[in-house]
């Protein structure tokens, strides 16, 4: 199987390219062969996010998750 590259992709990038994958996947019939390749993209966007994570302990993982001070901040 061929190798996914995503490190050259930013993180909002990868977020949305997980979100389209998802997408697919859930109207991907079960057993079908482009199941495999979803998985697969999927597995390297969030190895590629895990290890981004990783590197920087200090920051939160996804720009998804905010605090509700940051939403009245301002």
């Amino acid at each position: 199987m061929r190798e996914h590259d995503v490190a050259a992709l930013t993180a909002v990038e990868l977020e949305a390219a997980r979100r389209e994958l998802a997408a697919s996947l859930a109207l991907a019939r079960p057993g079908s062969p482009v199941r495999a390749p979803i998985h697969a993209r999927m597995a390297a966007i969030e190895a590629e996010l895990a290890g981004r994570a990783d590197a920087r302990p200090g920051l939160l993982s996804s720009p998804r998750v905010r605090s509700t001070d940051d939403e009245h901040a301002g």
